[in-house]
C-alpha cells in the first residue's frame, strides 16, 4: 500500500495492512484534513518499506489526549501524510485519503466523538470512545 500527497512529492509504502483503523473528530484532526474528522491508518513501525521525498514537520502536544505529536507534511502541497505519536511508540500513522485508489478496509472505531459533527452518523458495529 502507497500513501502519496497531493502533488506526487511525498510518498510511504507499506508492506503490511494497518494494525488500527479509524476516524477522529477532535479540532486538530478536523484542522489537518480540512474536513469533519480524520481518517487514521496505524502500522507497525517496520511495515514502512520505502519513503520518497522530504518532509518538514511540526511537532505539538495534543492537550485534549494528553500526548506529544509529530506530523511530517509534503513541504510543495503541505499535505500530512504520516505521523509520529508519543502514546504509541511502535506505531506510525498514516493519513486515510493519502491512499486514494489503494482500497482501504472500513475503519472500526471513532475516537473524540463527543466531537463528531451532528451530521455525520456512524457504522452501529463501530467502537466509540468519547475523548
Amino acid at each position: 500500500m502507497t500513501a502519496t500527497c497531493a502533488c506526487g512529492d511525498v510518498s510511504i509504502t507499506m508492506s503490511a495492512p494497518p494494525v488500527m483503523l479509524g476516524v477522529c473528530h477532535c479540532t486538530n484532526c478536523k484542522r489537518r484534513t480540512g474536513s469533519a474528522f480524520g481518517i487514521s491508518a496505524y502500522f507497525a513501525r517496520d511495515a514502512v518499506v520505502q519513503q520518497k521525498g522530504e518532509t518538514q514537520v511540526y511537532g505539538f502536544h495534543h492537550a485534549a489526549q494528553g500526548h506529544d505529536q509529530e506530523r511530517h507534511f509534503c513541504a510543495r502541497c503541505g499535505t500530512t501524510l504520516f505521523w509520529f505519536v508519543s502514546s504509541l511508540p511502535d506505531r506510525i500513522g498514516v493519513a486515510g485519503g493519502c491512499f486514494a485508489g489503494e482500497g482501504l478496509p472500513e475503519p472500526s472505531y471513532s475516537v473524540s466523538d463527543g466531537h463528531r459533527e451532528p451530521w455525520v452518523s456512524l457504522p452501529p458495529a463501530w467502537q466509540v470512545w468519547a475523548e
